[in-house]
């Protein structure tokens, strides 16, 4: 079972990258920065029609922030990354089908991009959004009779 890495106040959250290269130095992200690759990854599948916003997104919101990594949640263990994608999905689509490519995107995008272990991914379902209904109400004639002049 992994357990997860608790940190100190000051220690560094970064999560660090390994790199080939004869240069010395180290390359580090910010778990932020993998939230917003599982986030793009989560959202470019077919049937998720938006990702759930956590509670200080609203507020980052509505003070003109945009909200990065929005839907997702990421915890470092000592076997790897466990992230959690929170999504709505389009109504009619196969839910188990859409969780299992929403998983493999975030896995291929983290692995291409930052080359980090990924140990576990959990779709949470928050809602399904039903079709659009196009409206048959004219708003040029509310009632339904024309009236001519």
């Amino acid at each position: 079972m992994a357990r997860e890495i608790k940190q100190g106040k000051t220690a560094n959250k970064n999560l660090l990258l390994a790199t080939k290269s004869e240069v010395s130095g180290t390359t580090q992200v910010t778990p932020e920065v993998v939230e917003i690759i599982a986030q793009i990854a989560a959202q470019e599948v077919s049937g998720v029609y938006s990702m759930r916003g956590k509670l200080s997104d609203r507020f980052t919101s509505v003070f003109g922030s945009n909200a990065r990594g929005k839907g997702v949640e990421l915890q470092q263990t000592t076997d790897g990354l466990v992230i959690d994608a929170y999504v709505f999905v389009q109504y009619g689509v196969a839910v188990p089908k859409v969780a299992l490519n929403i998983q493999n995107a975030i896995k291929s995008q983290i692995a291409s991009m930052t080359d980090l272990h990924v140990e576990r991914i959990n779709v949470h379902v928050s809602g399904i959004v039903p079709e659009k209904a196009d409206s048959a109400i004219d708003p040029n004639n509310l009632f339904g009779d024309e009236v001519t002049n």
